[in-house]
């Protein structure tokens, strides 16, 4: 993988391929990089509080007191 952060002060941008990526098939994705950074902010929240959950009690969850018809 190749990634170029970039400040573009005008409107045509040249980039330089790498020599391992000359004739393949390439996606090239235009992206703010404040889009980014949120979206990898947010994942590493989830994952911090998915992690910071303490043990589930089992008993609290009971299966069998579920109706299958409101299903």
């Amino acid at each position: 993988m190749y990634r170029e952060i970039i400040t573009p002060t005008y409107q045509n941008n040249m980039i330089q391929i790498p020599k391992e990526y000359w004739n393949k098939q390439l996606e090239i994705l235009v992206l703010p990089l404040s889009e980014m950074v949120q979206k990898v902010k947010q994942k590493k929240k989830n994952l911090q509080e998915l992690l910071s959950l303490e043990s589930i009690d089992i008993e609290e969850v009971r299966v069998s007191d579920w109706n299958i018809q409101t299903f």
